[in-house]
């Protein structure tokens, strides 16, 4: 499957506009910005957008329950991921192969934090709030949660130890999903010991390059002695 690049970016710009466009006329929008790939001006035909949304407290629930309808108003819209774990996100996918996140806020839910010295572009802010947080999120940093890593060393555990038993019932398919959920546990754990931003996403450009070859290693075929080579690596 091949896509034009200027069409795809032409395509980009195009659903953030009418995105902005269509929260700018609604009541109750306390601010608008836009995070990642796009806010840092650094995007390639097949970045996609994050859009967050501060909304009047007594209005979030309505916000909330149109998060699904509301992207079908931005574009060629193809369908919404489902995510009734976290009520306060939509991802939405268009036509020809553009995806936008949208988070949905109340003015109480947006605090300091280190995740706003990424790259962060205010498209409305007409009373300073996220400027506010901006200002008070400097001199923050990414710092190691002892619970959260427990936690990811005993899941990572439990996912290899996991994957041997599959391996050894010849249900490889299951193993093989269990070795990707063990690296994806690898690389939260090198951002928590680097103080680095948590995401499996771009490791390739900031992880330590000992990890990424070795990760690359452990990408097997189903064979069972490949498999556990990589489980053991």
């Amino acid at each position: 499957m091949k896509f034009d690049s200027a069409e795809l970016n032409i395509a980009r710009q195009y659903l953030l506009n009418n995105a902005i466009e269509y929260f700018l006329k609604r009541e109750g929008i306390k601010a608008l910005y836009i995070q990642g790939f796009v806010a840092a001006n650094s995007t390639d035909e097949f970045s996609d957008i994050d859009l967050r949304i501060v909304i009047k407290s007594e209005l979030y629930n309505k916000y909330i329950l149109e998060r699904f309808s509301a992207p079908k108003n931005w574009g060629e819209w193809i369908y919404n991921e489902w995510a009734v774990s976290r009520p306060l996100v939509c991802v939405s996918h268009f036509r020809p192969f553009n995806k936008i996140d949208v988070l949905y806020f109340k003015p109480e839910e947006i605090q300091p934090s280190p995740w706003f010295l990424l790259s962060t572009k205010i498209i409305y802010d007409p009373e300073g709030l996220v400027q506010q947080i901006i200002k008070a999120s400097h001199g923050l940093k990414f710092t190691i949660d002892i619970e959260e890593v427990d936690r990811l060393i005993s899941k990572g555990l439990a996912y290899a130890e996991e994957a041997y038993r599959r391996i050894m019932r010849q249900e490889l398919f299951y193993a093989q999903s269990l070795l990707d959920s063990f690296r994806k546990v690898s690389i939260q754990l090198e951002d928590f010991l680097e103080n680095r931003p948590h995401s499996v996403s771009h490791f390739e450009q900031r992880g330590n390059r000992t990890s990424i070859e070795t990760l690359k290693l452990s990408y097997t075929s189903l064979n069972k002695k490949l498999m556990f080579q990589a489980l053991s690596g």
